[in-house]
């Protein structure tokens, strides 16, 4: 069935015109509803005749089973003769066997296998006349033959033993054969196709006559739209043929013309904006340069200015060492506390040049990577060693878990401290009274870091804005914590630039988890 489907539906997926598809349709159609109407009615009929066939066969078996007494009685198939012929006698009647009680058959006629089969049949005996089976080829009919009552007619001549009471004498078997169903069947069908095919080939041949008014305007507006898709302009429809097809051709001139002033304008504004678009591109390749320049100024003005502020910075902290030991050497250690604070802030405002020069750097893309075997216990130690006042003031616990499992780490060693440091002393930093939590996996193809704390935590709107420069969770006036607000930028500059990322999971009150994930190997930009 469903290669069939498959088939229709690609015959009717090619490119027939519509009348010739309508008219195959119809077709298939016409002589489907013509094959159901004729096995319909060769069903009904056999069915009716195969009732006929059935009655006449019990009657045929009722019979033979009544004339059949005295040859059963005494075993004699001479005194069935009659009776046998006039059941052969009947239409369709093709086997006629009598069996005593032992199933022997005494008396046969028709085909030579008929008492095997009839044998095999009476091992469900009948208490009365019955079809007891039914085949492809005939029904098969069985009587038991019953000796007369005391209150029974009789057909027995005065000479036959008298018998008091019934009792089984035997069995009587008819087959009726089913050839002329089959030839009713086939007659029936073949009328009723012949009498359906002629009747749809004059409805064809009409359906054709109308469909041959209705698509020969369609056929000549199809072509003219053909004409109109390879891009000839101008073209208009005839309104001719039925009204429902003129209206048609109607709606596709008012649609041409439609077109054809809507592509005038659209010419019109396309060479408007041809030259609006030449005059912005030029605009914006000459505030792209601009941009350009102003950036690439920029970077190097914050370059020279930190290089410049720096080197003032480096000796003020020197020269405060120096009179720092050459106080504690007179023993005048009263002005220290000054010296401290001086030495602080110098180092301090130091930090926050270093950051600008490093955001600088990254921006101008001169920031460059040296990659170098690291052992990654050595680069955290180092880095917990830098931040442990901080994590101590603060009165926090700093446990730290180094998973390594490649062996020595191709890295930049400066970069990754920097990172370690930004992260970690903002986690001491937004912590009191808590625990930080540092955890380094190194594999062969990827080095993560999650630095864990149980500080103040980030909203969701905080954690929007907490990777951009200069911009701070705590901000505002009266902030409580200190910082120029680029750490967390260059954080993730320095991650990227080494091919990864830095992630951030938190929420009010439950802290915060960095998380930076940077593959192996790194490759040099």
């Amino acid at each position: 069935m469903a290669p069939a489907v498959a088939r229709i539906r690609w015959f009717f997926s090619r490119k027939l015109s519509f009348r010739r598809q309508l008219f195959l349709a119809f077709s298939l159609g016409v002589a489907a509803l013509a094959v159901t109407v004729s096995v319909a009615t060769a069903w009904v009929t056999a069915n009716h005749y195969r009732e006929l066939s059935v009655a006449q066969g019990l009657q045929v078996t009722e019979d033979l089973a009544q004339r059949s007494v005295l040859a059963l009685l005494y075993a004699s198939g001479e005194s069935a003769d009659d009776s046998i012929q006039a059941s052969m006698a009947f239409p369709g009647v093709k086997r006629v066997v009598l069996f005593d009680l032992r199933h022997n058959a005494i008396v046969t006629r028709g085909t030579a296998e008929a008492p095997l089969l009839a044998r095999s049949l009476l091992r469900w005996p009948a208490e009365r006349v019955a079809l007891i089976h039914e085949d492809n080829a005939a029904w098969h009919f069985m009587a038991p033959v019953y000796a007369p009552g005391e209150h029974a007619e009789s057909e027995l001549p005065a000479y036959a033993v008298e018998h008091t009471s019934s009792e089984l004498l035997g069995h009587a078997y008819v087959a009726i054969s089913k050839d002329d169903l089959r030839a009713i069947q086939l007659g029936v069908f073949r009328n009723n196709i012949a009498i359906a095919l002629l009747f749809a080939l004059v409805l064809l041949l009409v359906l054709n006559l109308i469909l041959a008014r209705l698509t020969r305007p369609l056929l000549a507006l199809s072509a003219l739209m053909q004409r109109t898709e390879q891009g000839e302009t101008g073209v208009q429809a005839t309104l001719d043929g039925p009204r429902e097809v003129a209206r048609i051709a109607a709606v596709f001139n008012a649609m041409i013309q439609a077109l054809a002033e809507r592509d005038r304008r659209l010419r019109q504004q396309n060479e408007r904006l041809e030259s609006e678009v030449d005059l912005r591109t030029k605009e914006l390749v000459l505030a792209r340069d601009v941009a350009e320049a102003a950036s690439r100024h920029k970077s190097e003005f914050l370059a020279n200015v930190t290089h410049e502020l720096r080197t003032p910075l480096q000796a003020i902290i020197g020269y405060t060492d120096v009179v720092a030991e050459s106080l504690q050497d007179e023993g005048l250690d009263d002005h220290m506390d000054d010296l401290d604070r001086i030495q602080r802030s110098a180092q301090h405002l130091l930090n926050l040049i270093n950051e600008v020069l490093d955001l600088a750097k990254i921006e101008a893309g001169r920031m460059e990577l040296h990659l170098e075997p690291v052992a990654l216990a050595e680069v955290l130690e180092e880095a917990e060693a830098t931040v442990r006042p901080l994590v101590v003031q603060n009165g926090d616990q700093l446990d730290i878990e180094i998973i390594d499992e490649a062996g020595p780490l191709q890295i930049d060693r400066g970069r990754l401290v920097q990172i370690l440091l930004n992260l970690m002393s903002n986690a001491a930093k937004f912590t009191e009274q808590g625990r930080i939590a540092v955890i380094a996996e190194h594999r062969p193809h990827l080095l993560s870091i999650q630095i864990a704390d149980t500080g103040v935590g980030m909203s969701e709107e905080q954690q929007q804005v907490v990777f951009e420069q200069f911009r701070q969770v705590d901000s505002g006036a009266k902030r409580r914590f200190e910082g120029s607000g680029l750490g967390l930028a260059i954080t993730r500059q320095l991650s990227r630039l080494m091919g990864g990322d830095v992630t951030l999971s938190s929420a009010p009150g439950k802290g915060s988890v960095f998380t930076v994930t940077i593959p192996l190997p790194i490759k040099k930009t």
